[in-house]
């Protein structure tokens, strides 16, 4: 299994959690350019995960495909991918909502609490996520190595 799933999945945890912390900091401080900013990271996050989700079912594909692995890895293999999938919608319809409140020229999309609330728990969301994957990596890992 080649781990090309692990090479695109970084890319929007680390837009998103950045994108947090830029929004939090751009209300909080009063820095249209941080949410700016963050506005972008959110958008580009939700393009990042696209790759990420289609490499990681992929990757799901190749781990079902070998039962005496699927039955060691099931429980965290779900978990994972029912987050990660789930969570990529959800990043895509955030950023969305933010691109047409934006268009629409309403202050929602660039002032407030709301979109920074939503976008630190869904990094939140996507850290977890990331640790599920981290931990399903080590008992993919385990397993691979007890197999006859």
């Amino acid at each position: 299994m080649t781990p090309i799933h692990h090479f695109f999945v970084h890319f929007p945890i680390a837009l998103l959690v950045v994108a947090a912390l830029a929004d939090l900091a751009g209300v909080a401080l009063k820095r249209s350019i941080l949410t700016r900013m963050a506005f972008i990271l959110l958008v580009l996050a939700g393009i990042g995960g696209i790759p990420a989700a289609v490499t990681g079912n992929h990757a799901e594909t190749n781990i079902r495909s070998q039962e005496a692995l699927v039955a060691d890895v099931q429980q965290e293999l779900n978990a994972h991918v029912g987050w990660g999938n789930t969570l990529v919608w959800i990043i895509l319809a955030v950023a969305a909502s933010r691109v047409f409140f934006l268009l629409e020229k309403k202050p929602i999309a660039m002032e407030g609490w709301l979109f920074p609330v939503m976008t630190t728990l869904l990094a939140a969301a996507v850290l977890f996520t990331g640790l599920l994957g981290g931990q399903l990596s080590q008992t993919i890992f385990t397993a691979v190595r007890t197999l006859p």
